[in-house]
């Protein structure tokens, strides 16, 4: 019933595409000219799967934002070495 619904309105719309076609072109971004001395980002996408599920979520950022996020990575864990190793030191 639907389904004729959606024909009807197509057929009657006069438009050349099917509704499925419109509603997917309306949906898709459209890139914003660029201004006066404005660079493209380019994006970098990867999968990361969080612990503790198999769902991996998909997450793109900038190169600059990659390299930034591996060195905060990086520091956490010295920052958990360190705690680590002085509360051995202590606990003796």
């Amino acid at each position: 019933m639907m389904i004729l619904a959606l024909l009807m309105a197509a057929a009657l719309s006069g438009s050349d595409q099917p509704p499925a076609a419109t509603a997917a072109a309306e949906t898709l971004p459209v890139a914003a000219p660029l201004k006066k001395n404005e660079q493209r980002i380019k994006m970098i996408c990867r999968e990361d799967a969080p612990t503790g599920t198999r769902l991996a979520k998909r997450t793109c950022l900038s190169l600059e934002d990659w390299k930034r996020r591996s060195e905060e990575d990086q520091e956490a864990m010295r920052q958990m070495a360190m705690k680590s190793a002085f509360s051995d030191v202590r606990g003796r």
